[in-house]
């Protein structure tokens, strides 16, 4: 960007300021070549030195009066060709060449008195080879000027006299029309010998022009002495008063053949052919006050209905149309022509409010249906041409009939009972219906469906429908007027669920739809025409207005947890940034409010998210890393920017985002990992030693067992017999060894018994500690008088095998230790199961002595292994002795250890607590309730 300031130029590029090392006041104006060079004048020099000065990178190239410039400085500059630069002053126009002497066009009368500010302010080419120059002057010599090949002079033609225009500014746009900006007198433009002004009256936002200028998408931009103003082609172009309309409340409208176009108004018929307007004034020949109904029908005639009356206009003039007994129709709502070419009319009585069907032929009613059968009392509000013979005739309060031989007949239209606000027939035999709310109603071959906003359509309120027969349907609606191409009518009408694809022609594109007594109209060219009570509107589908144009996308703003970066390179966020907002625009100023918009964070996004006109882009908790994100935009008639802009930020990470913390978790899970699979493997070893332990123990209880009880036995009775076999002749004595051989026999057959007993008794298939209890005492008794007694107290649940046999054997032992060992005559087994298991044995014996509970008996186990089997199962075993006061043993082991499914209650594990420390105060020892 280059600025010209009162002290000299400078350039503003990505954000930095060169100043050109020059001395100039006030450089300017600028314009770019074909060629890319960059010119400009000096508009504040009054010397010779710069008229037009070529910029450089880093110096300007001047060239003045040295070079033959007659042109002391450069007010406004044109080039029409490259190579070729004229120059505006205050002296006249200056023509440089390249590589030639400049030519030089004096103009006197700058120079006479009272001339001391002004200048040649503007120049121009149309392209064609026209230059013209605008000096802010009125008078011969002034104004507009056009270069007639050898020199400068007035533009005066009759339909524009230069010479009475101060021209300001001046302007060839891309359809050459030229524009004309004057001092106090508005904006002119010239095409094709045809002049248009415009001023304060027409809109504009003042009358003196400081600068026109028309940006690559075609809008003219005009600068006023009070504001900004855009000029750009609309696709709907309106005729109102200033375009030559009567008045301003248009109500009916009609076409002819030869494209001349009716239009009627409160108090005129208005026609319009070529670019003008003929009005007929009740003063000129109009029957009525005013028109509201036009029907041009198929025989090239034109019906006029204002009123109660109808008239044909034929040959300039008005025929009425009356009934048979010589009165007028009614007010006319309708007219349409069947499949014959027969008229038909839609009328209604003003004063009883009646509606009836007419038939005209020439200016006569011949046919009238005064009552309208299966219609009701509702008035005929709309009526078509059925392909099949007869009338299509919509209701004003409900529904849809045929008309068909002086019937009607009810249709249902899919069900449809709404008001019919008009109706239209396509070639294929096909019936639009227009609703209020419901959108457009299409019905074919007993077939009904609703083209409504849900189908694609920008809202459901509708007043009429065109085919313009060229593969367009056009839809009037509340909301603009909507094109359809057939083939998406043709798709939907074959998928219901479809979603057509619709242009809308809003407020911004010039439309404004209203509800008129009379349907849109196409004349012979393509145009289709229509009313809204105040204007004529019309749409050129051939020649409509195409924004090629895509928008330059620009990121505008940064913000970052509530904080604004700035928009450049090497943007880099804080850590763990939770709320992300993207600011963005795209600079297109056809219809800036249609431009549309669709981005994407790459490695974020899986597909463009599309944000329709919304210009910001939100993102929450974004990950560390670097991004790009990209944005695009289309115009308003749907081209886009395909390449659009990107920009890339870096979000470092978080300490625990880190490759090296990520690495120290890797090396943590893993070391976790390795120690939980060694201690695993640590507790199968120390299992699998236990039960190896286990056998042991068994093995060598087992060999105790035998050699304290039936080895000896048995060895006892060899001796018996061997001393029996030293006096075999003694019959006697060889009685009394038999005996007492057979009786050591029984006792090692009971011995033998019971050792085997100890090694099958099991729980597991009974689940019953008290019954194997019982049959361990009973063993024990064998060749003892003492007595045992049971105590159980609550019931059973399902055990751990494990834990269960092992409180057997702890139990066992400590049954056989008193049987064998106490001395006593009585032992209690008390066995007990609640939230815990605990198990007591008691004898009345002669008690342990002090040293065997703290150590064991020589050879002997018993203690030491019940100590061994109550730490493996995490129970506590308590011994309490005194004395000639015998033995109790008390195994107490919690119940999430030997229980299956175990829930305790708060009031459990107090007891639980209580039993324990209670029991704790108890003498414990460390050996079973035994002497071995």
């Amino acid at each position: 960007m280059y600025i010209g300031t009162d002290t000299g130029l400078s350039r503003l590029t990505h954000g930095h300021i060169y100043n050109y090392p020059e001395t100039l006041q006030w450089p300017g104006p600028f314009f770019e070549d074909s060629q890319g060079s960059v010119w400009m004048g000096d508009f504040g020099n009054f010397t010779s030195a710069s008229t037009l000065c070529r910029v450089g990178k880093e110096h300007l190239t001047c060239f003045g009066t040295k070079d033959g410039f007659d042109c002391m400085n450069g007010t406004s500059l044109m080039s029409e060709h490259a190579g070729s630069i004229w120059v505006g002053s205050k002296e006249g126009i200056c023509h440089w060449q390249q590589d030639k002497q400049p030519v030089n066009f004096p103009l006197p009368y700058l120079s006479g008195p009272n001339m001391a500010n002004n200048w040649v302010d503007a120049l121009t080419s149309d392209g064609k080879g026209t230059l013209w120059a605008g000096i802010p002057i009125e008078g011969p010599g002034y104004g507009l000027l056009a270069f007639t090949g050898d020199r400068w002079q007035s533009y005066v033609t009759p339909e524009l006299d230069g010479t009475s225009l101060p021209v300001t500014s001046l302007l060839c746009d891309r359809s050459s029309s030229l524009w004309i900006g004057t001092r106090s007198k508005g904006l002119y433009k010239m095409n094709a010998g045809k002049l248009d002004r415009f001023d304060t009256a027409d809109g504009l936002s003042g009358n003196t022009i400081n600068g026109i200028f028309q940006d690559r998408e075609g809008n003219l931009w005009v600068v006023t002495d009070r504001g900004l103003d855009a000029f750009r082609d609309l696709p709907v172009v309106s005729y109102t008063t200033r375009e030559g309309l009567s008045d301003d409340q248009a109500i009916a409208i009609a076409a002819s053949d030869d494209g001349t176009v009716w239009v009627g108004t409160k108090g005129s018929l208005v026609l319009f052919r070529g670019q003008t307007f003929s009005t007929i004034t009740p003063a000129n020949g109009l029957p009525t006050s005013g028109v509201h109904y036009l029907f041009h029908d198929s025989r090239n005639q034109l019906w006029v209905a204002g009123g109660q009356q109808l008239y044909l206009y034929k040959d300039s003039h008005f025929v009425p149309v009356l009934d048979q007994n010589s009165a007028d129709i009614g007010y006319v709502v309708y007219m349409t022509e069947d499949s014959k070419h027969k008229l038909w009319v839609s009328a209604q009585d003003r004063k009883t409010g009646k509606d009836s069907l007419l038939h005209i032929d020439a200016t006569h009613v011949v046919e009238r249906y005064r009552s309208l059968g299966a219609m009701g009392a509702q008035g005929l509000n709309a009526i078509a041409s059925d392909q099949n013979g007869g009338l299509w005739a919509g209701g004003y309060k409900h529904g849809l009939f045929r008309f068909h031989d002086g019937n009607f007949e009810r249709v249902a239209a899919g069900g449809f009972d709404g008001p019919v606000v008009e109706m239209a027939g396509d070639p294929d035999g096909a019936i639009w219906i227009v609703t209020k709310q419901e959108g457009m109603l299409r019905y074919k071959d007993n077939k009904a469906r609703s083209l409504t906003s849900r189908s694609g359509l920008p809202c459901d309120s509708g007043f009429d429908i065109v085919n313009d027969h060229v593969g367009h349907h056009w839809l009037y609606m509340a909301c603009g007027i909507v094109k359809i191409d057939d083939s998406e009518l043709a798709h939907w009408w074959s998928d219901p669920a479809y979603y057509v694809q619709t242009t809308v022609f809003g407020l911004l594109e010039g439309a404004q739809p209203r509800r008129s007594e009379t349907s849109p109209v196409a004349t012979p060219d393509g145009r289709i025409w229509s009313v809204d009570r105040s204007a004529v509107q019309v749409i050129d589908p051939k020649h409509l207005p195409h924004n090629d144009t895509p928008p330059p996308v620009h990121i505008e703003r940064i913000g970052v947890d509530h904080k604004e970066y700035p928009v450049g390179r090497d943007i880099r966020f804080p850590v763990s940034p939770h709320e992300v907002e993207i600011d963005y625009s795209a600079l297109s100023f056809v219809v800036p409010e249609e431009v549309r918009f669709r981005y994407q964070l790459v490695g974020y996004d899986n597909a463009w998210t599309d944000s329709g006109t919304r210009r910001q882009a939100f993102y929450n908790d974004l990950g560390p890393g670097h991004n790009t994100f990209r944005v695009m935009a289309c115009n308003n008639d749907g081209v886009w920017n395909q390449q659009g802009t990107t920009i890339s930020f870096m979000i470092p990470p978080a300490w625990y985002q880190t490759a090296w913390f990520k690495f120290l978790c890797v090396i943590f899970a893993a070391t976790l990992a390795y120690t939980l699979y060694q201690f695993r493997i640590r507790q199968y070893a120390a299992m699998l030693k236990a039960r190896f332990d286990e056998r042991i123990e068994e093995r060598t209880r087992l060999a105790r067992d035998l050699h304290d009880t039936l080895l000896q036995t048995i060895q006892g009775s060899k001796m018996v017999a061997d001393n029996a076999l030293e006096r075999p002749s003694d019959a006697a004595h060889m009685h009394k060894a038999l005996d007492l051989v057979s009786t050591w026999l029984e006792r090692a057959t009971l011995e033998g018994r019971a050792a085997l007993n100890s090694l099958r008794s099991s729980t597991v298939d009974t689940n019953d500690l008290a019954a194997a209890f019982r049959h361990a005492a009973e063993d024990c008794r064998i060749g003892s008088t003492i007595q045992v007694s049971h105590i159980l107290t609550g019931t059973s649940s399902d055990m751990h095998p494990i834990v269960r046999d092992e409180i057997y054997r702890i139990g066992y032992e400590a049954i056989n230790n008193a049987c064998v060992h106490s001395g006593g005559s009585l032992v209690t087994v008390e066995l007990t199961y609640n939230h815990n298991v605990q198990l007591k044995i008691r004898d009345n014996g002669k008690g342990i002595e002090e040293k065997t509970l703290q150590s064991g008996k020589t050879g002997h186990f018993g203690l030491e292994g019940m100590r061994e089997r109550a730490d493996r199962i995490g129970a506590k075993l308590l011994v309490r002795t005194a004395p000639n006061d015998g033995t109790e043993v008390t195994l107490l082991v919690p119940g999430s250890v030997v229980f299956k499914t175990y829930r305790p209650t708060k009031r459990s594990q107090l007891l639980k607590l209580f039993a324990i420390g209670q029991d704790s105060t108890q003498h414990n020892g460390s050996g079973g309730g035994a002497h071995n």
